[in-house]
This record gives C-alpha cells, structure tokens and sequence, in this order.
C-alpha cells in the first residue's frame, strides 16, 4: 500500500532538479514511461512480490514536482493558485471516482483489468503531452549549480518550510484516514457498491471547499488565515474519528471522513502555488521536488503507521495524527507570513 509513495519520495527532487536542468517535457514523459512500465508488470503479475515491484516501479514515475513547475511555467502569477486548483480538482474527481467505480470494475475485469486500464490512461497522457502541451517560452535552467545548494536554497525560506511540513502532514493523513475509513464502514454493515453515497457528498463538499479557498486566499491575499482553517478541519476530524472509537456513531465516523476531505482540499490548491510563488525561477522545479518529496514521505508514512497500530493500538495512531496536525498548526503561526501582494 506504501511502496508506491515511498519510490515517489525518493525520486521527487531528483525528478524536480532534473526537469530545471533539461526542461519539464522530457522528465514528465521519461515518468510517464516507468509509470507504464510498472502496471503493464502489474496487469500480469501473479505474484504478490512481483505486484510490490510493480508498484514501487509505477512510483518511480515521480512526476508531480516538474508537472507542477510546468504549470507555473505555462500561467502567469495571478491564476496560478485557480491553475492549481483545477489540477486539484481533477485529481479529486479521479480519487473519489475510483472509490465508485473500482467495485464494479474490478468484479468485472479483475485487478489485472483495472492496472490494464491504468496502462492505457497513461499511454493516453503521454500522447496528450507530447501533442497538445506547449513547451515553456523562457524557461529558466540551473545546469552548472550543485545539488545540495539548489535544495539549500529552497529550504532557507520559513514559510517554505512550513508549506513541505503541511505537505506531510496532509499526506499521512491521507493514506491513514484512508486506510481506516473502509475498515470500519465495512464494520459498520456498509458494502462497498454502497460507498458511493458517501463519497459523492463528500467529493462535492470538498470541491466546494477547494474552489472557495483557492479565490478567497488569491484575491485578498489571505493564504495564512484560509490554512488556518484548513486546520481545524484536520483537527476536528482527528477528534470526531477519536470520539466514534468509544461511542460507536455512525456520524461521528462520516463527520470524521467529511472534515478531513474538506480540510485536506484547503491545502490541495495553495500549496503548489505558494511553493512556485515564494521560489526564483531557477528554483521552482526543485522546490516542487522538495515539496512533493515531503508529500510522498507522508503517504508512505501514513499507510505503515496505520497498517502498524490499527489492529494493535488504534488509539495511539490517532494521537500521532493528531500531534502532527497540532505541530503543523503551530508552524504556521509562528513561522509562515502572506506572500507579498502583487502590483496592479
């Protein structure tokens, strides 16, 4: 379950200073490229070892930090956050999409079906890319500049910093609550073809979320205090998941669920854009890499704390959840300030 987010940690900043140097296009298809090659070895693997290969090679398609450079690339500052957003968005759609399709679709082709269908949507993106995508008219590169000073330079900064913790935070609750959730709804007596009418509001609460942070911090230049309340999603979620452990209610459990959608969408807009904003432009595949590393830890992260303590100390995982989200809070006080406003 976490194999995919760890090989995505390890090649983010790599994959980041790397599209700095050659240009976002050829790294997003080499990407691409493992991706494919990784669920090609899935769709025919019988193996559950070979399927762990397979996933760890899907993930070493780390592909988000020069995807989200080459968004900042192709838009100007003042629809980047709504860019990203869209992205966000997107990627919403696709997740709790899958929540309501794969059921159907995986008793109907099985799972070397679904990672055959994944195969072909890849091969259907890299065309897409390779055909439609501009190149960049005045990318800049680095080719000359060592590694470690291009990550050094990104992480002087405070509130970039804060951006890659929340970044981990987010993710390891991510996987953690998503870990947990269809566990205990499948206690509950719900059936997974039955999922749907819980995802659904869901998705669209958290959309609605989205879209209202993303044009409330860019127009008035409120980034610090829509991520505070972010947070208190996170937080309230933890809680609301904490109190259904000794009370057993139903809405304790999908209030858990909703409020960690929803603050999670508060941050799935501002981040990327914050961390191409707040870097040069020399820089912002590598702080995307950076920040996405910090990302991909948390989903690794997320899926073995859960895997280790759900059955044993349930308790004692959502506490962990609950110190990262209060440190992350605390971060942000203390450490993260707006972004300058832009001249009209």
């Amino acid at each position: 379950f976490g194999g995919y987010g760890l090989t995505q940690a390890l090649l983010q900043i790599p994959f980041g200073i790397w599209s700095d140097r050659i240009g976002r296009k050829p790294v997003i298809m080499a990407g691409l490229f493992l991706f494919i090659l990784g669920s090609l070895i899935a769709a025919f693997t019988e193996s559950i070892y070979s399927m762990i290969v397979a996933r760890l090679l899907q993930g070493a398609g780390a592909i988000s930090s020069a995807v989200f450079a080459l968004i900042a690339d192709l838009t100007r500052p003042e629809v980047r956050t709504r860019a990203n957003a869209g992205i966000g968005a997107s990627i919403g759609m696709a997740f709790g999409g899958a929540f309501f399709i794969a059921p159907f679709l995986g008793g109907f082709v099985g799972l070397s079906g679904i990672f055959g269908l994944i195969t072909l949507m890849a091969t259907v993106g890299l065309f897409v890319l390779w055909r439609f995508v501009p190149e960049p008219e005045n990318q800049s590169s680095t080719p000359n500049t060592p590694t470690l000073e291009m990550i050094k330079s990104v992480l002087v900064l405070p509130s970039i910093r804060t951006i890659d913790f929340g970044a981990f935070v987010c993710s390891t609750g991510l996987s953690a609550v998503f870990f947990m959730i269809p566990i205990q709804l499948a206690e509950q007596g719900w059936i997974s073809s039955e999922l749907w009418q819980i995802y659904i509001p869901m998705l669209l609460s958290g959309g609605l979320i989205m879209v209202s942070a993303a044009i409330v911090a860019e127009t008035k230049n409120r980034f610090r205090e829509v991520m505070f309340v972010g947070v208190g999603f996170l937080i309230a979620s933890v809680l609301c998941l904490a109190f259904f452990q000794e009370s057993q209610d139903k809405f304790l459990l999908i209030a858990g669920l909703f409020l960690f959608f929803m603050g999670f969408n508060v941050f799935e807009p501002l981040f990327p854009s914050l961390v191409t904003r707040l870097t040069n432009p020399t820089t912002k595949g590598t702080a995307s890499g950076v920040y996405n590393f910090c990302q991909f830890v948390g989903h690794f992260a997320g899926a073995a704390i859960a895997g280790i303590f759900y059955s044993t100390n349930l308790l004692f995982l959502l506490g962990l959840l609950l110190m990262i989200n209060v440190s992350f809070l605390f971060l942000l006080y203390k450490d993260f300030q707006n972004p300058a406003p832009r001249q009209k």
